[in-house]
């Protein structure tokens, strides 16, 4: 018999919050331990699912009860009103039967369409998170960025020959920004590697990051799809106090995130998506092991610090 160990109070805080994480009402944070806990853990996974089940069942039952004689009567009312001419049918009991099918149809299709919607931004919250997380991590809190901005030809050297040629393309569709700082780096405790760009305007810090897909994908639900004048699909939130938008190309995720408007970021994304999946992509058509692309910004200035 297979016996499944789990730890009984990590197992109660996330079941706990299953509720909040189905209605997708918990933090950035909270939805990725989440997400984490559940894929290691049948127990919670199958309470999930239990949930799920139930919520469902309810929007089919509350489908299933037909409207009373009395308000069927107002509404014919209503409708003679409105139309003299009108004459009242009462329904057949087939014909009645045949409406409440179709109710629990619609209701039951109408439940799943919400469910896919839910699992899809929660996804487009978890993929969108890893580009906020590096922003933050690396430029406003480890500050790792000049006042003075770093030489074109020390920023190269840094990203090495296969990114040295995304310095171009960031620096001319950033219009307004100055780009201070470029360099790999990578988040505590995380294989994962990303290379940033830092550059500001007026105060505002916007990185550009990049990083593998690793096999994932952002949803193609249309609900959660932002279309930009040159076919982009956009996806955008509001994570950690900033504004995102982001993108994919065929090898690589490509985010930008700021202190800014959410419509100021998703035409940044708009001019940034393009070039950069051309560029991207023709580097992965080089080097199956390219890396991805994210793009970040927000807040003031500090100290600068490199990270290699």
């Amino acid at each position: 018999m297979n016996v499944i160990k789990f730890h009984s109070s990590e197992c109660q805080r996330v079941r706990g919050q299953l509720d909040a994480y189905l209605s997708n009402e918990l933090l950035v944070e909270t939805t990725n331990e989440t997400l984490k806990h559940l894929e290691g853990c049948e127990a919670c996974s199958r309470e999930l699912d239990s949930r799920m089940r139930v919520r469902e069942a309810l929007r089919r039952a509350a489908a299933k009860r037909l409207p009373t004689e009395a308000f069927r009567e107002a509404v014919h009312q209503r409708l003679r009103k409105a139309r003299p001419g009108i004459k009242r049918q009462t329904p057949t009991p087939w014909a009645m039967a045949l409406g409440a099918v179709a109710l629990v149809i619609m209701a039951t299709f109408a439940g799943q369409q919400w469910l896919r919607l839910q699992r899809g931004r929660q996804t487009v919250a978890s993929v969108l998170a890893l580009g906020v997380s590096d922003h933050l991590q690396c430029a406003i809190r480890g500050h790792s960025y000049p006042e003075v901005p770093n030489p074109p030809d020390q920023l190269r050297q840094k990203l090495g020959a296969e990114y040295a040629g995304l310095l171009e393309v960031v620096e001319a569709e950033l219009s307004g920004f100055q780009v201070l700082e470029a360099h790999i780096c990578s988040m505590p405790g995380s294989p994962r590697k990303y290379v940033h760009f830092i550059a500001r305007r007026r105060g505002t810090i916007l990185s550009v990051v990049l990083t593998k897909r690793e096999g994932e994908s952002l949803p193609a639900q249309r609900l959660l799809v932002t279309k930009d004048s040159r076919g982009s699909d956009l996806y955008n939130a509001k994570l950690e106090g900033t504004s995102v938008a982001g993108f994919e190309t065929n090898a690589y995720f490509g985010f930008v995130v700021a202190d800014l408007g959410q419509n100021e970021i998703l035409q940044l994304a708009a001019a940034l998506a393009p070039p950069l999946r051309d560029a991207l992509d023709r580097s992965a058509g080089k080097q199956a092991s390219a890396i991805p692309v994210f793009l970040v910004a927000s807040i003031p200035s500090g100290e600068a610090r490199n990270i290699e």
